[in-house]
């Protein structure tokens, strides 16, 4: 697996459009992998705190560095090593934008519509059972704020409501846990949502 860092050029139009739709965006990180994103295992995980924001991104293959000013790359370094040493009753501190969410049957739709779990007390259990899942335990949890994004995919609006948590886990199921990190949590990963930052 591949950790790598972007920086958005928020000067370039194609940057600022991406950063109004996350259809767009998605599409202008994928052309750095020229695949799919199942097949390069992508998930990411913009930082907005910076004038020209930072995108952290995981893959399973490296990112290539194209022609392009929307963003540069100007990190990559392999962590399999890191995945490997992870063990049991290991501690981390974590950062996550997720989207806990249930699904819903609905007339006409074969798996239903999927909501977003309306209170914070809801969500929080969303987020342990998906630990419990994903071999490891919370210890800490807050749920910091809401985090909303909008984008359109042909004639469909597209709103997404997902929200930041950040706390301390301890791994219970190292093999697992590693599955998990690779993968991600929750629904909407090909929009920014679901990469588990391990401090």
């Amino acid at each position: 697996m591949y950790l790598s860092k972007f920086v958005i050029n928020r000067e370039n139009p194609s940057a600022r459009q991406a950063m109004c739709n996350v259809q767009d965006f998605h599409r202008n990180l994928m052309a750095r992998f020229q695949t799919t994103r199942q097949q390069s295992g992508v998930l990411y995980r913009i930082d907005w705190s910076k004038q020209n924001p930072f995108v952290y991104v995981l893959s399973s293959v490296m990112p290539k560095e194209i022609t392009r000013k929307d963003m540069k790359l100007i990190g990559c370094r392999q962590i399999d090593f890191m995945l490997r040493d992870i063990h049991e009753n290991q501690r981390f501190g974590f950062d996550i934008c997720a989207i806990p969410s249930k699904k819903m049957p609905q007339e006409g739709k074969k798996n239903g519509s999927r909501i977003t779990l309306r209170s914070e007390p809801e969500r929080l259990e969303w987020m342990r059972k998906k630990a419990a899942r994903g071999g490891f335990q919370i210890i800490t949890i807050q749920e910091v704020n809401a985090v909303k994004t909008f984008g359109s995919h042909g004639n469909n609006v597209m709103k997404l409501c997902g929200y930041h948590y950040q706390g301390q886990l301890v791994v219970e199921d190292p093999e697992k846990f590693r599955k998990t990190f690779c993968e991600g949590i929750g629904p909407d990963k090909a929009y920014g949502f679901g990469m588990l930052l391990l401090i």
